[in-house]
C-alpha cells in the first residue's frame, strides 16, 4: 500500500528532544517563572534571590548556546532556521519536520529576549538597594539604558510565554495533539533518526557555563 510522505501512518515516534535539552527546558521555565515573580512582587527581600535567579538563567542560556553548537542532533542551530513562507505553510497544513516554523520562531525570540533581560540585569541598578554584579564596569549612561530596558522587557517575555502556553493548550485540548507531551517524552511524530543524548558533552557544557557564570557573579572579588 502506498502511503503519502508525511502522513501519520508513515511517521514513527522519533526521539527529537535529548535528555539534556529536556532538563534544560524545565530548569529554564522554572527560572523564568521565579525571576518574573521575584522581580514583580515588590518585596525588597526577594531582590537578592532575583539576582541569584538571574545568574542561574545566565548559566542556562550559556549552556543552551553551547548545546546549539555541539548538542543533540535536533537541538543544534542548523535546525532552528525558518522563513516566512515556512511559517505560513505550517498554518496551511504543510509538513513541518522535527520542528514547526512557529515553534522555531517563538523559541528563538524568547531565548533572545531572556538573554537580553539577563544581560541588562547584570549592569542595571535601582540606585538604592541593588545593582548588578557588572554594574561598576560600565558607564552610568549604559547602566541607565540597561536599567530602562530591564524594567520593561519582562512584559515582552510574559507575552511570549503566554503565546507558548496558549499554543500548547490549543494543540493538547482542542486539536488533541500529543505535541505538548514532547518535552516530557522527548518524542514527536517524524520520519527522522533518534537523537543521541551526549551526556559527556552535556556535563562539559554545564561545567563551562557554570564557570563563566561564577566569574560574572564574583567579578568584584576577582577583579576589584
Amino acid at each position: 500500500m502506498h502511503v503519502p510522505p508525511g502522513s501519520a501512518v508513515s511517521e514513527r515516534q522519533s526521539v527529537v528532544w535529548d535528555w539534556p535539552l529536556r532538563l534544560w527546558h524545565w530548569a529554564f521555565a522554572a527560572g523564568i517563572a521565579f525571576s518574573l515573580y521575584s522581580g514583580l512582587d515588590g518585596d525588597i527581600g526577594l531582590l537578592e534571590w532575583h539576582q541569584r535567579c538571574g545568574l542561574a538563567l545566565l548559566g542556562l542560556i550559556l549552556f543552551r548556546i553551547g548545546w546549539a553548537v555541539w548538542g543533540g542532533r535536533y537541538a543544534r542551530v542548523g535546525n532552528y532556521r525558518t522563513t516566512p513562507a515556512a511559517f505560513l505553510r505550517h498554518f496551511k497544513g504543510g509538513a513541518s519536520g522535527t520542528h514547526t516554523a512557529p515553534g522555531v520562531a517563538l523559541a528563538t525570540v524568547l531565548l533572545a529576549a531572556a538573554a537580553l533581560q539577563v544581560c541588562t540585569g547584570l549592569v542595571a541598578t535601582d540606585d538604592i538597594f541593588t545593582e548588578g554584579p557588572l554594574h561598576r564596569y560600565v558607564s552610568a549612561e549604559l547602566a541607565d539604558i540597561a536599567t530602562w530596558i530591564h524594567h520593561r522587557l519582562h512584559w515582552a517575555i510574559i507575552g511570549l510565554v503566554s503565546v507558548h502556553l496558549l499554543a500548547h493548550a490549543i494543540y493538547g485540548l482542542v486539536l488533541r495533539d500529543r505535541l505538548p507531551l514532547s518535552m516530557f517524552t522527548g518524542k514527536k511524530p517524524a520520519t527522522a533518526p533518534d537523537t543521541p543524548h551526549y551526556w559527556l558533552r552535556a556535563l562539559a557544557t554545564a561545567a563551562l557555563a557554570t564557570g563563566v557564570t561564577l566569574i560574572v557573579a564574583y567579578a568584584r572579588t576577582l577583579f576589584g
